[in-house]
């Protein structure tokens, strides 16, 4: 029997006259990685926000392992890390001590990710004193930290550069062989190649793409030159 570690139904969302989601529906297996493509403004950080519990939809259900989360923080916060594109990160603060806050009762974590993602040199460093990049990098270690069941992250590698991107990418690669989820949006030509799975946003509906990647990159060139 397959195991789902999302379950998303018929979520809609509108601001004022504008209507950003209709009738979103998708699942995702447990160890499944899904990005999801889409112009600037499409809807992406929306959906991940509702999937993350940060924000409400107008109507429609997310669910966890089978869990409905509601308006339930306990549930996200049990099932979910979320890495947002805007920095969630405590500026006054150092390094060391954002850490110590987003590992929460998983302070055995904090030397394990402090290595993976080369913070040694940072640690007594304010947050506020850190490059555009080193924060990126900073806030996505935040959401290793608890080792969630299931990663949500909107464009997690913009504004790193070669070296970081592609270590974030085999750290997601390596999450997701212990049977960790992802669900991210991303423009990444890197990210969408290594996603099983690739749904397209567009008029705020999800299309789901080729499975054959090269041919999902051909829908996805095309989408994106229609003007």
């Amino acid at each position: 029997m397959v195991k789902y570690a999302v379950t998303v139904s018929e979520i809609t969302k509108r601001y004022r006259r504008k209507q950003v989601l209709t009738d979103i529906t998708f699942q995702a297996v447990c160890g499944e990685w899904i990005v999801i493509v889409g112009k600037n403004g499409c809807g992406k950080s929306t959906l991940l926000q509702i999937l993350s519990g940060t924000k409400k939809p107008d109507s429609g259900t997310v669910a966890y392992f089978g869990t409905s989360a509601g308006n339930k923080g306990s549930v996200y916060r049990k099932y979910c890390g979320y890495v947002p594109q805007e920095n969630p990160l405590f500026e006054e603060l150092s390094v060391r001590d954002n850490l110590k806050f987003w590992a929460a009762g998983k302070k055995q974590n904090i030397q394990q990710v402090i290595a993976q993602f080369h913070l040694e040199e940072m640690l007594s460093q304010k947050v506020e004193k850190l490059s555009g990049g080193m924060k990126r990098r900073l806030s996505i270690a935040c959401a290793f930290l608890e080792l969630p069941p299931v990663l949500i992250l909107d464009e997690p590698t913009a504004a790193l550069d070669i070296y970081f991107k592609e270590s974030i990418l085999e750290w997601l690669s390596e999450y997701q062989s212990m049977n960790g989820t992802i669900l991210m949006a991303s423009h990444e030509e890197q990210e969408i190649m290594r996603a099983d799975r690739c749904l397209l946003m567009a008029d705020g509906k999800l299309v789901e793409l080729q499975e054959d990647k090269q041919l999902r990159m051909k829908e996805i060139r095309k989408f994106f030159l229609e003007k």
